[in-house]
């Protein structure tokens, strides 16, 4: 950027290099351009903005500019501002709409409108002559160039946007249709799997439950591909044990390996801390991909995982994590060690049949990393396996512990339409000795509520007879005679974007389940939601 280079780093090609540094619109259009996305957000790059600022700081004689301080003096609609620049620079700004009630700004600009304005600024200094390559002259004639340019570009934006939220819109009803039969498929995989089965049955089972994963992953890296692409991908700040909380996916993966004939070992260093505040889903997402991989790609050997304490946190109540996935694997060629980070990269052609994938996973993991404050980076050779290696910034914390009052015969009350899936979650809840109170519609789920005392809701967002969020504003409203207003309340859904559950905390929903349900997410949540109603319940006794 050009306000943070000093004056001794420009040379003879110093124009030449910053034009190579612009963006492709304004090379298209000779003309410094920078679009925002929201009015409120920053526009990046804004090269033409940046060597303004550099021009008014060589001429400081001249005076500050209004431009680059009074917004009001640009209008929106690509007409000419209503001050003027000292050094004789102008600048347009066209309102962009974007759909969904949200508009942009498309800025074309700051250019000399004379080439004698321009020359005037010349051979000042090596700064000015650089911030001076970047700013053109426009004739008037060329100005009629420009506002044909923004009619077509709006348009074309305007028509973005609108293929963007069909888009989504086809995304949101393909999660909900395909992972709602998956949950039940999967919930009911997993009670079999329980029992005790011959060999071959449990055999053919497993194999089943593999490709419901697999399926599972293609629609959650979809998903999560299109969150990311929309700036959606939001990370949680909640308290956790990391060691209970990584406990259950070691677990998973040593099964996985020894079915497949490798050893794998997970460890945590004694001096990493236990109780700690993020986003646990997000961290054990990214190793359960990075160790899926290791695994998948892995004919003989080990898979090896160790999480230690790294050397570098922000603050004093900061944890740096530094995690290592390593294999004995097939290896990668260090000509395509940055292209498996890239969407859709699987690595190689002939593993394609081999390892069906997305190629997705890479890429998610290392947006979910750097999110996280870290990096991801590899060290592999063909032949001697592959090493993944990532940082993670968590905080210390104290999470509530789930209490003995948990599984001791709490009362819960299921909403849920699909008799696949009320089966699956009483099985779930009564086994682990809950008492499960099931209603397939909204209304039935109030009568429930109105004739019983219970201490929990668990409810699918989409039931017949009323929405998630109405019937959550119902029950806060006191709608459940028998059960008090402050019942926790957990939302089964399909949905992952941070909006939607930004709207359920607002309706007073206490936490979501992600569907398929496992029976572990499903028995770690209750838990936790029980304890900590429990925990608020015993404050305010003793305050009163």
């Amino acid at each position: 950027m050009l306000t943070t280079m000093p004056h001794r780093a420009f040379n003879a090609e110093a124009p030449r290099a910053l034009k190579r540094l612009l963006d492709p619109l304004t090379l298209l259009l000779g003309v410094p351009t920078a679009v925002q996305t929201s009015l409120d957000a920053p526009a990046w790059p804004d090269p033409g903005r940046e060597a303004h600022i550099v021009l008014h700081r060589e001429f400081a004689e001249h005076g500050p500019c209004p431009l680059l301080h009074e917004e009001a003096a640009l209008p929106m609609d690509g007409s000419a501002p209503t001050v003027l620049c000292p050094l004789g620079l102008t600048v347009r700004r066209f309102a962009l709409p974007l759909g969904q009630g949200r508009t942009g700004l498309l800025t074309i600009g700051p250019y000399f409108k004379t080439p004698q304005e321009r020359q005037a600024l010349a051979q000042r200094s090596m700064a000015a002559d650089a911030a001076l390559a970047v700013l053109p002259c426009v004739p008037a004639d060329r100005h009629g160039l420009l506002k044909n340019f923004y009619r077509e570009f709006a348009a074309f934006a305007g028509t973005a946007a609108a293929a963007g939220a069909v888009k989504e819109t086809f995304l949101a009803n393909m999660s909900h249709e395909l992972r709602t039969p998956l949950n039940g498929i999967m919930g009911m995989l997993s009670l079999l799997l329980q029992g005790e089965l011959p060999d071959r049955q449990r055999q053919f089972l497993e194999l089943a439950m593999d490709a419901s994963n697999q399926l599972l992953g293609v629609v959650n890296d979809l998903l999560e591909m299109n969150n990311i692409a929309t700036g959606r991908l939001e990370l949680a700040d909640e308290p956790f044990f990391l060691r209970r909380g990584l406990a259950p996916l070691f677990s998973a993966c040593a099964e996985d390996a020894a079915r497949r004939g490798l050893t794998f070992s997970a460890t945590v260093d004694d001096d990493v801390p236990d109780a700690l505040s993020g986003d646990l889903a997000r961290l054990r997402q990214v190793l359960l991909n990075l160790i899926g991989n290791a695994v998948k790609f892995t004919q003989e050997g080990s898979v090896r995982v160790h999480i230690a304490r790294d050397a570098s946190p922000k603050g004093q109540e900061d944890v740096a994590l530094r995690c290592r996935v390593r294999d004995t694997g097939v290896g990668i060629p260090a000509e395509k060690q940055q292209l498996i980070f890239e969407r859709f990269a699987i690595g190689e052609n002939f593993l394609n049949k081999r390892h069906a994938a997305t190629g997705l996973g890479l890429s998610i993991s290392k947006e979910i990393v750097e999110k996280m404050g870290g990096r991801l980076s590899l060290a592999s050779a063909p032949g001697e396996g592959s090493e993944f290696t990532f940082t993670a910034q968590l905080r210390l914390s104290e999470p509530v512990r789930p209490t003995f009052f948990a599984c001791q015969g709490a009362v819960i009350a299921c909403a849920e339409d699909e008799p696949v899936s009320q089966l699956l979650m009483r099985s779930i809840l009564e086994d682990q000795g809950y008492v499960a109170l099931v209603a397939d519609s909204a209304l039935k789920l109030l009568d429930v509520l109105a004739g019983s005392r219970v201490d929990m809701v668990l409810m699918d967002m989409q039931l017949p007879e009323g929405g998630g969020l109405e019937l959550a504003g119902r029950i806060r409203a006191g709608a459940g005679a028998a059960t008090p207003a402050d019942v926790p309340i957990l939302g089964l859904s399909t949905a992952t974007s941070a909006e939607e559950h930004e709207k359920w905390r607002a309706a007073g929903i206490s936490g979501h389940i992600l569907k398929p349900v496992t029976r572990q997410r499903l028995l770690d949540a209750v838990s936790q939601a029980l304890a900590r109603s429990r925990s608020t319940s015993n404050l305010k006794s003793e305050q009163a």
